[in-house]
């Protein structure tokens, strides 16, 4: 009988191994990123101090692809503001010349002079500085320091899946997100100046057979996958656009090879159609090159469209396995890369009518992508929570949900509250938005948010007229329900205000997040001065509750609990 190996404890790292493997595993994540896209790592200038114009510093790594050329600063402290202070001169320096910046790298790293010349003339080149902080900070130190791209650490986590999945067709996007102008991007040492798209036969339906509204156009057309993935978006809910406007999943490698493992093995596509917007400047023609009227036609017409030829200009709204499932690889995969320019994927497009508006447009694919996922059992709360905010303003879950994501950004709860797809750890949204934050932000009753809000514009909420006054009672709710926080968290032992399952006595769990904005409700309900020091004064015994005598769904008697023997007592 064989015998059973001894367990090894993990080994105890001292301060200073626990701050090198972390800074280790940073720079190891970047790293990855850039080079799964086609990037290659300078070698012989990272950490390597220099002197350039009078200022001495140094970049911790340096990356090139084709004409784009880019300088990385990493860091692992929290003091991001110290940090970036002195950087700034050096950045200005850059900025103002970053050619010559390049040449004097050339000269004072000649063993890396050859990696940082590239086939384009030098006025061709793309440079920027990429800073990269593993810890959250104040986003006022950008507005101090605006020149480099800030690819904050959940930037990174987002990058690292995607391009974990995808690959080298990760590229446009990644760019996009570092404001490099594409078009400025060469490809094999040239610089395309072209800007027309593939043009492809289809058939347009009549706007009288798509139920659609006025100006909408239904056209479909089988594209080939190559185009698809160098024009189209996805509003994935965990990405990097600056917007409650996201919603489609994360993508799937799982899902990403199987669909490619089908795709090699029976040398065929899915039959499936894909689901995208498209651009107003895209115009179904005849065969003389005449734009038809869908208004006028009575059945389904032959037509050949183009496709701009402009990345992210293609709303992907269902499909996107399929569509990256062709994804090109550093190292690429011949027979992938044959399909990849086959036309076989069988598209349907949504034309938008000119002059619609960019709420309008984000409106109308929120609606598309709920009404073809609405039906399937993966449509959860999340997933519709997400979309209402779009769709419905001013129903009092998008209010619910916006308002976490204010407290999840400032005060007690910041930090705790789970925003993106790999933190595990913290607190799930969609149980506090369901059963703590909408009755407690209802734009109706006694024992609302709302009976408390004092706003020349309050009943333009309630009668849903007014986005301007809407955002004002979604910052007056965050205010309010952090005030009250601060005073549960002023009457509590400092450790346990943690997620961290392993501390004893920890408050920050769903089940107690749920029944302290029940207590603010009640509060309000009993028309309560909500004065923070009156609160901190009120809640002096909350240390001794027994919380852990209440479990799940007992929230409400958990915050009828909480009133009764401590604000009470």
């Amino acid at each position: 009988m064989a015998k059973l190996k001894k367990k090894t404890a993990p080994k105890i790292l001292t301060p200073d191994q626990a701050r090198k493997k972390i800074q280790s595993e940073h720079r190891t994540l970047i790293r990855s990123i850039f080079r799964r896209v086609g990037f290659t790592r300078v070698t012989g200038i990272s950490d390597q101090e220099f002197t350039y114009d009078g200022q001495k510093s140094d970049f911790d790594d340096v990356f090139v692809y084709e004409n784009v050329i880019l300088f990385f600063e990493y860091t692992t402290t929290n003091d991001v503001g110290g940090h970036l202070k002195p950087k700034k001169i050096l950045y200005d320096k850059i900025d103002s010349n970053p050619v010559d910046f390049v040449k004097f790298l050339r000269e004072k790293f000649p063993d890396s002079a050859d990696q940082l010349k590239t086939k384009y003339h030098d006025s061709k080149l793309i440079i920027k500085i990429i800073y990269c902080s593993r810890y959250e900070y104040d986003a006022h130190y950008q507005d101090n320091v605006p020149n480099p791209a800030y690819f904050d650490y959940h930037h990174a986590r987002y990058f690292a899946s995607v391009t974990d999945a995808v690959k080298k067709s990760a590229l446009q996007e990644l760019l996009n997100f570092l404001k490099v102008d594409l078009k400025k991007v060469g490809a094999d040492g040239q610089i395309s100046v072209s800007t027309s798209g593939h043009k492809y036969p289809g058939s347009l339906l009549p706007e009288a057979h798509s139920n659609f509204d006025d100006g909408y156009k239904v056209v479909s057309f089988y594209a080939d996958p190559a185009a698809l993935l160098k024009t189209s978006y996805v509003l994935r809910k965990d990405g990097w656009h600056d917007s409650l406007n996201l919603y489609q999943r994360m993508i799937s490698k799982a899902k990403i090879e199987a669909i490619r493992a089908y795709l090699k093995k029976e040398k065929r596509v899915f039959i499936n159609n894909i689901i995208v917007t498209l651009p107003s400047d895209v115009q179904p023609v005849n065969s003389d090159g005449t734009t038809i009227n869908a208004k006028s036609l009575t059945e389904t017409a032959p037509i050949t469209i183009q496709l701009p030829n402009r990345p992210n200009s293609i709303g992907l709204i269902d499909g996107q396995h399929r569509v990256f499932a062709y994804y090109e690889g550093v190292e690429d995969d011949s027979e992938i890369a044959s399909l990849r320019k086959q036309q076989n994927l069988l598209v349907t497009g949504i034309i938008y009518p000119k002059a619609l508006s960019e709420p309008e447009r984000q409106k109308f694919e929120a609606r598309l992508f709920l009404e073809i996922n609405s039906t399937q059992t993966s449509a959860k709360s999340p997933l519709k929570q997400a979309i209402g905010i779009v769709l419905e303003p001013y129903s009092t879950e998008s209010i619910a949900a916006r308002t976490l994501s204010g407290l999840a950004k400032s005060g007690p709860l910041s930090g705790f509250i789970q925003q993106y797809f790999y933190e595990t750890e913290k607190l799930k949204t969609a149980s506090i938005v369901s059963y703590g934050l909408k009755p407690l932000v209802k734009t109706s009753g006694t024992d609302s948010i709302f009976s408390i809000w004092q706003h020349p514009d309050k009943e333009k909420v309630s009668s849903q007229s007014d986005l301007t006054a809407l955002e004002d009672y979604v910052k007056f709710c965050v205010r309010t329900i952090n005030i009250f926080l601060v005073s549960v968290k002023k009457n509590l032992d400092k450790e346990r205000w943690t997620t961290d399952k392993k501390t004893p006595k920890r408050v920050l769990a769903t089940t107690y997040i749920n029944s302290f904005l029940i207590t603010l409700r009640l509060l309000i309900d009993d028309s309560n001065d909500l004065t923070e020091s009156i609160v901190t004064e009120n809640l002096k015994g909350l240390n001794d509750f027994d919380f852990s005598i209440y479990h799940s769904s007992q929230y409400a008697r958990m915050a009828e609990k909480i009133i009764e023997k401590v604000y009470r007592a």
